[in-house]
């Protein structure tokens, strides 16, 4: 059996970019307006966020990451500030789309990829649609197969179904309370709460009524069918992969990343594993996973 060394008591670690430091960047594409945070010099480095988070889950790694990588963290269009057009598929193939025009935008023809959460729904779409944009692929602690939709989601469906009631409960501050401490944000991290400016940023619609209705948008487009589907992609992928998984995951836990990396036919057979860390990992063990990361893709770079 997999098994991670536990660290009684271990505490948060610093972030290498405090949260809300990198400007965001606004990119004009046919499907909206993406925003994106980029940082550091190299090879270019695409890290893609889930629900509910932003770009800037990935800003306390970017630190160590720009050392080495021109990192990009995209806002998934419909979330962060990022605003889609109208019509446009905010479901995993429209995301995989959006990923592999922001790089067209971006004169980037191959990058390296790093995937969280629903951010690894549309990764692996990316996988089946546009396997030449990748040239290595790091899945950390992503929905995959059929290991979704988990409750705090389905909780956010019955909120998304309804946008103009969210937008009364916004202005009254009343969503707030349920999402923020009732949906169980505190409890997907092990080291302690998650920064406030990191859930201000990732609560941004609600609290301020800015992009509510392309926030539904986006969780009323998310279906389990986009990894399922995306199983063969998985099975017969040929270029580099890796599988990072926090110990302490409760909403998908680490058999789903055993089971992914013995999926992937060039990925070690079991995945790192970032010791007393929860779902939102990047907000409590981030130098942890930024070394589990470059570990990986240094020499390939």
């Amino acid at each position: 059996m997999l098994e991670a060394r536990r660290v009684p008591g271990a505490a948060p670690e610093a972030p290498s970019i405090p949260v809300g430091t990198l400007p965001r960047r606004t990119a004009a594409l046919a499907c909206g307006e993406i925003t994106y945070l980029r940082h550091g010099a190299g090879p270019p480095l695409l890290l893609v966020h889930g629900i509910p988070t932003s770009a800037r889950l990935w800003e306390p790694l970017l630190g160590v990451l720009g050392e080495r990588y021109d990192c990009i963290a995209v806002d998934l269009n419909g979330m962060g500030r990022s605003r889609p057009a109208p019509g446009a598929d905010l479901a995993s193939p429209g995301q995989a789309d959006m990923l592999a025009a922001l790089l067209d935008h971006l004169g980037i023809a191959e990058a390296f990829l790093v995937l969280h959460d629903q951010g690894g729904a549309h990764g692996q779409q990316l996988m089946v649609r546009h396997p030449q944009r990748i040239r290595a692929v790091v899945l950390c602690v992503v929905v995959c197969f059929d290991n979704w939709l988990v409750p705090a989601i389905w909780m956010m469906g019955l909120i998304a179904r309804a946008p103009a009631l969210a937008r009364v409960l916004g202005r009254a501050r009343i969503l707030q309370a349920p999402m923020r401490a009732a949906w169980p944000l505190p409890q997907t991290v092990r080291r302690g709460r998650i920064a406030p400016a990191l859930v201000n940023d990732w609560f941004h619609a609600l609290d301020t009524g800015e992009g509510l209705d392309a926030w539904c948008a986006y969780v009323r487009a998310q279906d389990p069918r986009w990894t399922i589907e995306a199983v063969p992609a998985l099975e017969a992928w040929t270029k580099p992969a890796h599988v990072v998984w926090a110990t302490d995951d409760r909403f998908l836990p680490l058999r789903w990343g055993v089971r992914l990396a013995r999926t992937l036919p060039t990925a070690a057979d079991t995945p790192t594993l970032l010791p007393d860390a929860g779902h939102f990992w990047p907000a409590e063990v981030p130098l942890s996973g930024a070394r589990a990361i470059r570990a990986f893709l240094d020499p390939l770079a």
